[in-house]
């Protein structure tokens, strides 16, 4: 009966990243959850269950990775099967650390039920995910609760979740003040979600700015992205739909990388380099492009060209992508680079973009862009609107996982960076999922995928700071998992020695 319900509790969790955003991937998250509890709290064959469930949730809920890897990062099919199964062997290791964290933790842990979310929090911190999901993810359809991320970010929503469940599924060992502590919290975070949710209606700051955006979805296929006769089609195809809807005192925003032709990022006047979008109309473009500062450094960028023609310093990205950007190991295994010949050598950034324009009534427009992949990590948007930025932008090119769920799943667990931060968040995409997110994290309007347009909204730059960005939470939860780990290796040194 414990296998059946730990691959339950996995083909929950699949079924949930299949239908990313939607009510029902809200109340399968839950059931995951519920199901997993289930399956941790019989000891019989638990770490083999577990391993097997992990295996099961990446193959069948990541499953696009493999032409991600064959497409994305140029491997044959040889080389790309082994590599996406190393991932999914590799990944499931986290729930191995999970059964195994879960079966040494304290009993009083046990009687808070505390136990599944503790060893989860631990698990999650001290192993690596490619793909950074989290079960936090699956509420965003869930909107009062959604919100809780606000205060603790996303690890607050699954912490949440666990011990709910883990309440319920372990009643009969979980103390009845531990009980009403988990329902009152849940219940004071659906509440002040609520409140959240009401007072969008209410009348908009005096210091927010206001700024029209057009987000331009080119939907050029891989193959005539990288074809050097389409570079300048390419440009002129972005150019020419922009011209259609630049105006004044707007933003028209590039996908990804939509210029494939290097340019020194010193360039400071748009006039000067053909490559770079001006129309001298008092609109401003932030585009994708490929920069240099050197034979050594090349950069995949976001760059700024004012409604004055000038252009900010280039953001360029942090977080570079593996075996597309760069070969992992490959300083130390050169071979890699000939097996992954299609790979580039980019240097990543160093720090978050804040790039400002200023509008006719002389209010100053500060925007941070983040670059493919940058979206889901929460510290790099939390560490921009610390600096001052009051609008998110996401340019990416999913073009490279096909027509599968993983834009959407990309879009979802983005989605969250807009509540986190209190910050709208526009996603401009090659192919798709071109789209605008509030900050309640609703997604008030998308392109379809793999069409061509122009998504245009108008949007609030805001000043506000939520508790999750003026505070370090993320090192909150990890010095609970610190705290969590070492309560193990105690429990575990003092079960031996007695």
């Amino acid at each position: 009966m414990a296998w059946v319900i730990t691959i339950l509790a996995a083909a929950a969790n699949v079924a949930a990243w299949n239908t990313p955003g939607s009510t029902l991937c809200a109340a399968l998250g839950w059931s995951s959850i519920a199901l997993f509890v289930s399956a941790l709290i019989p000891s019989q064959n638990r770490s083999a269950r577990l391993f097997v469930a992990g295996c099961l949730t990446y193959l069948g809920g990541f499953y696009w990775l493999f032409d991600t890897i064959k497409d994305f990062g140029g491997f044959p099919t040889v080389a790309a099967l082994p590599i996406f199964l190393l991932f999914v062997v590799g990944s499931a290791v986290q729930f191995l650390m999970w059964a195994f964290i879960f079966q040494n933790l304290p009993v009083f842990l046990a009687r808070l039920g505390l136990r599944t979310s503790v060893s989860w929090l631990v698990a999650h911190h001290f192993w690596i995910k490619i793909f950074p999901w989290d079960y936090g993810h699956t509420q965003l359809a869930f909107l009062p609760f959604a919100q809780v991320a606000s205060v603790a970010g996303v690890t607050g929503i699954t912490f949440l979740m666990m011990w709910i469940a883990e309440l319920i599924c372990a009643r009969s060992v979980t103390t009845f003040g531990a009980k009403i502590a988990g329902v009152a919290v849940f219940l004071s975070s659906l509440i002040a979600g609520q409140v959240t949710i009401a007072q969008v209606g209410t009348p908009r700051p005096s210091d927010d700015i206001s700024l029209k955006t057009f987000l331009i979805q080119g939907n050029v296929s891989l193959h005539r992205k990288h074809d050097t006769a389409y570079f300048t089609v390419n440009r002129e195809q972005y150019l020419r739909t922009s011209a259609q809807v630049s105006e004044r005192d707007s933003l028209v925003v590039w996908p990804e990388s939509t210029l494939t032709e290097f340019i020194p990022d010193t360039i400071r006047e748009a006039q000067t380099i053909p490559l770079l979008p001006f129309l001298n109309n008092g609109g401003a473009f932030l585009v994708g492009g490929l920069t240099f500062s050197s034979r050594e450094r090349y950069f995949n960028s976001s760059i700024l060209v004012r409604p004055d023609g000038s252009v900010a310093n280039p953001y360029h990205k942090m977080i570079l992508m593996p075996f597309g950007e760069y070969t992992p190991l490959s300083s130390l295994l050169p071979f890699l680079k000939d097996i992954n010949a299609t790979a580039g050598q980019f240097t990543a950034g160093e720090e978050p973009g804040l790039l400002s324009f200023k509008l006719s009534n002389g209010k100053e427009a500060k925007v941070s862009p983040l670059i493919c992949y940058e979206d889901i990590v929460p510290e790099i948007s939390r560490d921009a609107v610390r600096m001052g930025s009051g609008l998110l932008i996401n340019q990416t090119n999913d073009a490279w996982f096909g027509d599968t769920v993983a834009p959407y799943q990309h879009h979802v667990i983005a989605s969250f960076r807009a509540i986190e931060n209190d910050r709208y968040l526009l996603r401009s995409t090659n192919t798709g999922l071109t789209a605008v997110v509030d900050p309640l994290g609703r997604t008030l309007a998308s392109l379809l995928p793999y069409t061509e347009g122009v998504l245009p909204m108008e949007v609030s730059l805001k000043n506000s700071r939520t508790i999750f960005t003026i505070f370090p939470i993320p090192y909150v939860w990890l010095l609970i998992a610190v705290a969590g780990f070492a309560l193990t290796l105690y429990n575990i040194r003092r079960s031996r020695a007695s």
